[in-house]
């Protein structure tokens, strides 16, 4: 039997070292749409009545009597830099837009929210992580092939089946959240996979502090960014975390305020686990047991301005993991399997604030398959003999 295991094993690793670094997709490496602001501004504010309806939708109502007596040139002028900002990013999406579709990719992207805020041409930590997450190799993923071999061999002789999973339809995943001006994502992410994973446990709970985390967790550093198994590793030692209205978030890092009171029933996380790196097989058998927490690169256009469909490119402009969102599912299309993530940038975002991305062997598109971690056993202290573990 020990022979027959070992042997499997060996398979398994093989399998998924062979699948991470083979596999043909198609490569896209568009003509970055730079433009400077003298260029843009030939035909003079070519897009005032634009930033004039997105203004009223996203920053603040304007009250007038007519469409017609309203001066658009005189309410730019009132906002120039963020207008030039906006007509820069318009541009952009609509040229990005054009370019897709000619290479008949299924997604789409659009103004948003940030249209006249984020500048890819400059420093763009706007609510990203001004520490990116470099730290990605962690050998204890690897030994729970050996512990439970079994579902990943079954995982690759049922391929085909196309089995999909969605945490969205289940009615335990936590809503959409909005981070708002703060590189707070790894502890959104974080509480919002351990809500899940409480609910499928059976404990009832609204939502949990982020702002417990941003404040609290030294190891990481608030709304500069963090590590989501460093945010695990804060709520193992404090035995929980407060609830979202004991501690409720406020956008920014502040001192720590916790003092004696108590953690959330069900939310005393005893243990969680990694995903292996660059392994779809691995990402496929674990977020159908609950809901990963995973990083990407969120700082390119195809992810700040997403809209709908499947992001199917390969092209970062970064490199670097500075986005924490949360890894929720997988299912397919015509062209093959994409993955399902919810962010936290409000439900106005993308596709009500999730998207899909595109699993291809190794990387991941926007790096996506480089880094995941999620809970694993919540040890409940009223009983201590009662552990929930998958």
């Amino acid at each position: 039997i020990n022979i027959l295991l070992i042997s499997m094993t060996i398979f398994i690793l093989f399998f998924l070292f062979f699948s991470s670094i083979h596999g043909f997709h198609k490569m896209f490496s568009p003509r970055l749409f730079k433009r400077s602001y003298m260029q843009m501004t030939n035909d003079k504010y070519q897009f005032a009545k634009d930033y004039y309806n997105f203004y009223r939708k996203y920053r603040e109502p304007i009250i007038q009597t007519t469409e017609t007596e309203f001066d658009y040139d005189s309410f730019v002028e009132k906002n120039k830099e963020r207008y030039l900002l906006f007509e820069k990013n318009m541009q952009t999406i609509r040229e990005t837009n054009l370019y897709l579709k000619n290479q008949n990719n299924s997604f789409t992207i659009d103004i948003n929210k940030y249209a006249d805020i984020i500048d890819f041409d400059s420093d763009n930590t706007y609510d990203l992580m001004k520490e990116p997450i470099t730290d990605l190799f962690k050998p204890e993923a690897y030994f729970k092939i050996f512990q439970t071999p079994f579902p990943y061999l079954e995982t690759i002789f049922n391929q085909n089946n196309k089995l999909t999973y969605n945490w969205n339809s289940t009615g335990l995943l936590s809503p959409v959240k909005n981070q708002g001006r703060c590189g707070s994502c790894w502890a959104f992410s974080a509480t919002s996979a351990l809500e899940t994973f409480m609910r499928i446990n059976g404990y009832n709970i609204t939502r949990l502090s982020e702002q417990e985390l941003v404040d609290c967790s030294k190891e990481n550093y608030g709304c500069n960014g963090g590590l989501m198994d460093l945010a695990f590793d804060y709520i193992i030692k404090k035995g929980g975390l407060l609830s979202y209205d004991k501690y409720p978030y406020v956008a920014k890092d502040q001192n720590c305020t916790r003092k004696t009171l108590l953690p959330s029933l069900g939310s005393h996380l005893s243990k969680y686990q990694y995903t292996i790196p660059k392994s779809i097989l691995d990402m496929k058998i674990n977020v159908i047991q609950t809901p990963i927490s995973i990083a990407l690169d969120a700082n390119n256009i195809f992810f700040r301005f997403y809209k709908e469909g499947v992001i199917d490119i390969n092209q970062n402009r970064t490199g670097v993991l500075n986005h924490a969102v949360l890894l929720v599912g997988f299912d397919y299309d015509d062209n093959g399997m994409y993955w399902i993530i919810q962010n936290s940038w409000g439900p106005e975002w993308g596709d009500r604030g999730f998207c899909k991305i595109r699993a291809v062997p190794g990387d991941g598109i926007l790096l996506c398959q480089q880094y995941g971690v999620y809970p694993t056993k919540i040890y409940d202290p009223s009983n201590d003999r009662l552990n929930y573990e998958i």
